[in-house]
Parts: C-alpha cells; structure tokens; sequence
C-alpha cells in the first residue's frame, strides 16, 4: 500500500510516518523536510498550490492520504482568513475529489475546537457543532468533502507529543518551563483530552488496515483540565509545580474566541476498532519514555542530554 502524508513535518506527521513507514511506502509532503527514513519519499512544496498538489497525487498515486497539514497557530487564524481557508479547506476538496474518484480513501485530522464548550459533558460525534474561531471554522468546513467521499475518514483530535522543529507543542512548553522554574499560567477552566502522537499513529495504522470510514473523536479516554494536565506533568516528570500558577482563560486577551470544554468522547471508535484508548496521563507517561529511551534524539537527528531542557 502506498501512503500520502501531508504536513509530515510536523508533531504528528513525524510520528506517523515513523510509524506508517514500518509496514507502508510513504510519500511525505511538507514546505520543509522533515524526518527521514528509509521508505519514505519526500516531495517539499506548498501544498496549497493547487497544480502542484495534484501533480504530486497523480505522480504518487496513493492508496491512503493521511492529511495533517494545518495552520495551528489559532489568533494567526484570525489574521489570516484566506491562507486558513486554503488550507484546511480548499486542499482537502482537491485531495478528496482525486482520492474519491479513483476509489482510494481520505483520512482527515479535524480538531476538538469544532464546538462552543458550553455542554458540561465529553463531545460525542451527534452533538451540534458550533466553532467559535477561523481556525475551528475552516478545519469543520474541511470535515465536509472528506465525509462525502465513499471512504473518507475524520478523526477529531487534540493531540501532545514530542515536536521536530523549534516550534514546541503545548506540552514540551509546559515541560521546559518546568524545568526551567519559568511562569506557568494555565487554565483551570478549560477541559481537553490530549492524545498522544504516538497512539494517534497507531490507531490511524488500525483504522487504513481495517478500512473505518465517517466521522470519529479520536482522544484520550479522559479529561483533564488545562492547569491539571501542568500538575500531572511535573509529577510524572519528578519536577517541582512551584512555578506553576492557575488562571481563567477568560483573563486572556486572545484574538480568537475559545470554547473552555474541548472535551471529546471517543468511546465509537475504541469500539468499532477494539482499540482501548489510553488515559491523559498515559500520554504524559509515553512522552516521558520516549525522551528517556532516545525516541525524541532519533527523530531530531540529534544527541540530547538527559535534562529536560532539550
């Protein structure tokens, strides 16, 4: 089988074509090259050049496209409307139009954020959505073209992990200013159910081998709030939460509007894939293990001191 990866660059692209790259030829896309490994073929350019995305298609001719390019930075949304739309949006029409015409399939990373937070509750797929940002618009307007595909797949997710470049993720963040005795301010009123890049690997690997299509929450089997999650970092860590303090998002003054409960239910999909989805504390724990047995120094190319300061 011949797999496309978007955004591989990326926290979860790497993970993925790490793990894709064990059974699968990968064909990996991104503006920059990332992790490299034998089966994988990269192919840079901006993937919102229309003619060139579908030139790499044909020239590729995937049997699966793992799309995971995305435009993160959710205020750089708001200032940047088109660019998101293009993105999110106009590039997954392409992809799913080439992929649906010739019989092969789509698997779309959507995003927790497509609901306003104000049930007191996990989000399972049937509730209403109602994205409060650009960014949490356009990735549920992405949602649409996958899901009118014959075998088209969105896995809702938020996920935490070990990054490749310098831009760090929520949780390498929160570490770093762990072990440095920075500030830490997080949120004890925003809930969310973060899933490892590692785990969302695998079971993306399930969900290709077992042909799942529709639309699936894709999280950890918990929910943890912001300010918890730092707490539970540190212990898991051996680091001191001296420096960390609690505060309500609602003190923020970001650009963008953000729901307080991101909280998924993934029970559909653990079901229909007999996968046990692991707990919020279990992602910590991996990305732990992964930094103490050299997972992290593979992917970046780099030999790094066992300090947490990476």
């Amino acid at each position: 089988m011949r797999i496309g990866v978007t955004g591989a660059s990326g926290m979860l692209g790497t993970a993925l074509i790490d793990e894709l790259t064990n059974k699968y030829k990968v064909f990996a896309t991104s503006r920059n090259k990332g992790f490299e490994k034998e089966g994988i073929q990269w192919d840079c350019f901006d993937l919102t050049n229309t003619q060139h995305l579908k030139k790499w298609l044909v020239n590729t001719a995937p049997d699966v496209v793992v799309h995971c390019a995305a435009m993160v930075n959710v205020d750089g949304c708001e200032n940047n409307v088109d660019s998101a739309a293009k993105l999110h949006v106009d590039t997954t029409t392409t992809i799913a139009n080439y992929l649906d015409k010739n019989n092969k399939r789509l698997v779309y990373i959507s995003t927790d954020s497509v609901f306003d937070g104000k049930r007191n509750r996990p989000y399972v797929e049937s509730d209403k959505v109602n994205p409060l940002n650009i960014y949490a618009k356009t990735k549920l307007l992405g949602e649409k073209p996958t899901l009118l595909m014959e075998s088209g797949l969105v896995l809702r997710t938020n996920i935490i992990g070990w990054s490749r470049s310098d831009n760090i993720s929520f949780a390498e963040w929160i570490l770093k200013g762990l072990a440095e005795s920075e500030p830490l301010t997080l949120f004890d009123d925003v809930m969310f159910s973060p899933l490892h890049v590692s785990n969302l690997s695998i079971i993306i690997n399930q969900a290709i081998e077992n042909d799942i299509s529709g639309l699936y929450h894709c999280t950890s089997k918990d929910s943890i709030s912001k300010f918890d999650f730092g707490i539970k970092m540190a212990s898991v860590f051996n680091l001191s939460i001296s420096n960390i303090k609690k505060i309500s998002v609602d003190s923020m003054n970001f650009k963008a509007n953000r729901p307080k409960n991101m909280a998924l239910n993934s029970k559909k999909l653990s079901s229909i894939l007999g996968y046990v989805l692991p707990t919020s504390t279990d992602a910590i724990k991996l990305m732990k293990d992964q930094y103490d047995n050299g997972w992290l120094s593979r992917i970046k190319g780099v030999k790094l001191k066992n300090n947490y300061k990476y």
